[in-house]
């Protein structure tokens, strides 16, 4: 397998650190190479910038955030842009594993509850993917 990207917010940085540390664990011996955006929705922005400059050799790209609902309609916005742009970004490079991994909930107690283990989960998906796609 060639080398996976990491593209993540700064928002929520404890719980984002933790993701960082289980992606490594998951995915020790490999190149993994971190990217850190300011929000959710410059992830897909930053993981096409990085997948068009590689000019291949990427095997996977796992997007890493927390978007908590707060008392606007934010939250919707925020969570529709980023799950379609991500989404749209898995279609347009068909070739490259990419996994979400941005966890939506209602407050930081669900963030906590799910946190290491949706990004555990993900990033076995991520391997998973990446391996299936290198098989075709």
């Amino acid at each position: 397998m060639s080398r996976f990207v990491v593209v993540h917010t700064s928002w929520y940085q404890e719980y984002i650190n933790d993701m960082k540390e289980i992606i490594s664990e998951e995915l020790s011996g490999l190149e993994v190479n971190f990217y850190e955006v300011p929000g959710s929705l410059e992830l897909a922005a930053m993981g096409k910038k990085v997948i068009k400059e590689s000019k291949g050799g990427i095997a996977g790209v796992i997007f890493c955030g927390a978007v908590v609902r707060g008392e606007t309609t934010h939250y919707e916005l925020v969570t529709k842009e980023t799950f379609r742009e991500i989404g749209n970004l898995a279609l347009d490079y068909t070739d490259i594993a990419i996994i979400n991994n941005v966890i939506c909930v209602e407050n930081e107690e669900q963030l906590k509850i799910r946190n290491k283990k949706n990004t555990l989960n993900n990033v076995k998906a991520l391997k998973t993917l990446a391996k299936s796609k290198e098989e075709l």
